[in-house]
């Protein structure tokens, strides 16, 4: 029973990270959509810094480039380009890969300037990561500790993971863009699994396009707004139709064939991308 709990916490951790994960590194850094509280900004570092060992300018850094060569050579973690498994499995290389590089940093997160708390505490995810560890261990005992923790981590790295590389593959598209749409992974990574949607609209502050779609952060979002814990700076609802195309009908992705668009659907999608 101690270990269930242990996985159940690992999981319930690997959710709040998710969660942090795209309505702070991404929909408020990374593309400026949401603008947060004081307060909640530094509940948002502390819970990056402890939960998922992450710099918050490398992540930005990383997907801004992603954006700029979405499924194109330069790409820091395409599917189209390294191979549908090596970004599963290996995702978080990739992305270590690309925030090596100086200039990625300074190209795509100039407005990001490491400040004093970054240098001296935030900058070190592994120490942050590691104390998670010890207060689990503490609370629960080692065993079950290091199994919450085992959880997070895996779990975490997984849902990413998913995103960059099935988010590219398989799913459906209503918009002219190589990304791809997956109702279920948006149910657990709080809306970034209608990744299509975003690469239509990425400074969008809400993931679900259409009314058969869903994003879990969008109603977190209201609430804190409401709380004056947040503002959203973007619209939400409009400017789904005229940012980009919509294809006539949505293209279903044919897994044999990879991130290619359905036979019936190929001709209106190629002619789509031409006018984008």
């Amino acid at each position: 029973m101690r270990y269930i709990k242990a996985v159940l916490v690992g999981l319930g951790l690997a959710q709040l990270a998710t969660l942090i994960t795209t309505v702070y590194l991404h929909r408020t850094l990374s593309h400026k959509s949401i603008r947060l509280h004081p307060a909640t900004t530094m509940f948002m570092r502390v819970g990056t810094w402890m939960l998922t060992s992450i710099s918050p300018r490398e992540w930005v850094a990383v997907h801004r480039k992603h954006h700029n060569f979405s499924d194109e050579e330069g790409d820091p973690h395409s599917p189209h380009i390294e191979g549908y498994w090596k970004i599963m499995l290996a995702n978080v290389y990739y992305y270590r890969r690309e925030a090596s590089q100086d200039d990625t940093l300074e190209k795509y997160a100039a407005d990001l300037p490491h400040d004093r708390l970054d240098r001296a505490l935030f900058k070190r995810g592994t120490l942050g990561f590691s104390l998670t560890g010890v207060i689990l261990a503490l609370v629960m005992g080692f065993k079950p500790g290091m199994v919450a923790l085992t959880t997070l981590a895996s779990v975490y790295l997984t849902l990413n993971a998913a995103i960059n590389g099935a988010g590219h593959t398989f799913g459906y598209k209503s918009f002219a863009n190589d990304a791809t749409n997956l109702k279920l992974l948006a149910l657990i990574t709080f809306g970034e699994g209608l990744h299509n949607n975003h690469h239509a609209r990425p400074a969008s502050p809400k993931l679900s396009a259409f009314d058969d779609e869903y994003d879990p952060a969008w109603p977190v979002i209201r609430l804190m707004e409401k709380l004056r814990l947040a503002k959203v700076l973007t619209k939400a609802e409009e400017g789904w139709e005229d940012h980009r195309r919509r294809l006539p009908e949505r293209a279903v992705l044919n897994p044999l064939k990879g991130i290619s668009i359905a036979d019936a659907n190929a001709a209106d999608a190629n002619a789509a991308r031409k006018s984008a």
